[in-house]
């Protein structure tokens, strides 16, 4: 994977993009219950899709050296990132807040924490598969991981927040195993055939945003139909970006991409920016659209402005984005 994949920063690019305005909308109580349930059932799984299909098609882990290496270039992404906006965020009451956030990811930038645990969980598997030379190493303890979530979960453990993971570790798996056997099945199924199950998909995908609630887990079924309505729709968006042959936006969408985790840590801090006295607004009406529209653009203005300020001095650019350079 030394050159970058075009197609997958632009589904990065256009995924950011809805989790922006999806923020706009949530921030501002103004959801509306079509439009974000769509927004809501794209946004996160199709994050852990990508991450989880880098993951299978990228080289594996064959030694220990290698396996440190690997996670501690993931410390540095995931966890300091984590970690020190938490911290800017609650600079009055530190120890207060790093405790709630372990056992509330979602108090804090919970999808850096939730992939580093994923992936620290894929290298694991990946070095006990290099050890034993087979890849029932890999599944023995990737599966026997995923089956130690689902335990603390049911057994009412918060540590970590196995309910949050629980939800997105479907993803992350599924998009592993296709990029593990991406070859196969290239073989196994045409392009073409691909093409129309992903359309049928999206159609099956709409259908469902329309009927059903997509957005509220009120039970282990309804948990497993969203599951399946964002699996559809990620195929289909995925199906679209791979035959869009629009080189211009596509490759604006593929820059966009390339900064997902500096906008994601920052953006939301400007979701409500236009609107300080909280006024509610309809999404469906002139004044709530026009609304949205000067909001997303100014999130996005601030936004860009701060990665750029950010990008440019390198503690903050260490301590904020997790990069060096």
């Amino acid at each position: 994977m030394r050159e970058r994949n075009q197609s997958l920063d632009a589904l990065k690019g256009i995924t950011i993009l809805l989790v922006m305005f999806g923020h706009v909308q949530v921030h501002n109580q103004m959801t509306d219950p079509y439009l974000y349930d769509v927004i809501k059932s794209l946004q996160m799984p199709m994050f852990f899709l990508i991450s989880g299909y880098l993951a299978g098609v990228g080289t594996k882990i064959q030694s220990i050296k290698q396996y440190r290496e690997r996670m501690f270039k993931r410390v540095i992404s995931y966890l300091l990132p984590f970690f020190s906006w938490l911290v800017v965020q609650h600079l009055s009451y530190i120890p207060r807040a790093v405790k709630t956030v372990l056992f509330q990811l979602d108090y804090g930038l919970w999808f850096l924490m939730t992939l580093f645990l994923f992936t620290w969980l894929t290298y694991t598997a990946q070095l006990c598969e290099a050890k034993v030379k087979r890849a029932w190493g890999f599944w023995l303890i990737y599966l026997g991981g995923c089956m130690g979530i689902l335990v603390a979960y049911l057994a009412g453990v918060t540590f970590l927040s196995p309910s949050l993971l629980i939800i997105y570790l479907p993803y992350y798996t599924a998009a592993y195993l296709v990029g593990r056997c991406q070859e196969h099945l290239t073989q196994w199924i045409s392009v073409s055939v691909q093409r129309v199950m992903a359309y049928l998909s999206g159609i099956v995908f709409m259908v469902m945003a329309v009927a059903l609630d997509l957005v509220t887990v009120t039970s282990a079924l309804m948990l497993g139909i969203q599951t399946i309505a964002s699996f559809l729709g990620c195929w289909f968006v995925i199906r679209l970006v791979l035959d869009w042959r629009e080189e211009k936006w596509k490759h604006r969408l593929a820059v966009l991409g390339q900064y997902t985790l500096e906008v994601y840590v920052l953006h939301y801090q400007f979701a409500t920016i236009l609107n300080p006295d909280h006024i509610s607004y309809t999404f469906w009406s002139p004044s709530g659209l026009l609304y949205s529209a000067a909001a997303f653009g100014a999130m996005s203005i601030l936004t860009a402005v701060g990665i750029y300020i950010i990008d440019h001095i390198g503690l903050f650019r260490l301590l904020l984005f997790g990069k060096k350079k």
